[in-house]
């Protein structure tokens, strides 16, 4: 892909800002980006592919994890904001629907406090970002698998682990993932400690979805983060844990189309 293109093709690497960002892009309809958690993308994740049936779905590889370069420009959250605003300048993306899932959930809400001009609406999807004080969190990064395992899934996940692990070259993408999360999200863990103060900002329609058994972020924060952004609305999935997309992708997409389709209205 050349230098000067504009607009990323499906699975491609894309020019930004001095480096390569591999993107994902799928379906037709009005554009959606969708900024994945610390587990990154595998390429497979039923949820993106149903709402590609209704969106043009724009789902880049973080820098750093999957097949995207690392970026000199971004040490923290902050800056990955400041990047993905850049690069919805980039692509000339006035009116685009941002969905974020974790960390990306966290990317988003500082992408909206700084500036929501290109923002349709904004889904938070079992987000990181803030921290409350008395309820426990999991720990991703110190867990074993197995541990790891029941604080992404209700059920079994197994099944999303195994793909991760069938041949070396993804076994080291995924380490590559856990990397760069830790690298944004290790200390202070999954939050910016001021970012609550300044969530008042936020003025575009929003809407929190959370697993009901999520035992990383737990639902209390989605409540949270419902009192701190004016007008939003929160919805709250049974026997769901942290990766709503993988473990229940019906409801990921319905609830996230259901939602564009009353804000549009």
């Amino acid at each position: 892909m050349s230098e000067t293109d504009n607009r990323p093709k499906q699975n491609g690497l894309f020019a930004m800002r001095g480096s390569k960002l591999n993107i994902h892009r799928m379906g037709q309809g009005e554009p959606l980006l969708f900024l994945h958690g610390a587990q990154g993308l595998d390429g497979t994740e039923p949820g993106l592919a149903a709402l590609a049936s209704r969106f043009d779905v724009i789902a880049p590889d973080h820098p750093g994890f999957g097949a995207s370069e690392d970026s000199t420009l971004v040490d923290d959250v902050r800056d990955l904001a400041l990047f993905y605003l850049d690069l919805l300048d980039q692509l000339a993306l006035k009116h685009v629907h941002v969905v974020g899932h974790c960390i990306g959930g966290w990317v988003a809400l500082e992408m909206a406090v700084v500036s929501s001009a290109r923002f349709k609406s904004l889904v938070l999807v079992n987000s990181a970002g803030i921290r409350l004080n008395g309820v426990p969190r999991g720990d991703m990064f110190l867990s074993s698998e197995d541990d790891l395992l029941k604080l992404l899934f209700a059920r079994d996940g197994a099944e999303w682990l195994k793909r991760w692990r069938a041949t070396p070259e993804r076994e080291d993408i995924y380490d590559r993932n856990r990397a760069a999360a830790a690298k944004l999200s290790w200390s202070p863990r999954l939050c910016n400690p001021k970012l609550d103060r300044w969530l008042h900002r936020i003025d575009v329609p929003t809407h929190i979805i959370w697993g009901g058994e999520n035992r990383l972020i737990p639902p209390a924060y989605a409540e949270a983060l419902h009192e701190l952004i004016a007008g939003s609305s929160v919805t709250i999935v049974p026997g769901c844990a942290h990766l709503l997309h993988i473990e229940q992708p019906q409801i990921f997409d319905q609830e996230i189309s259901h939602f564009i389709r009353r804000v549009a209205s």
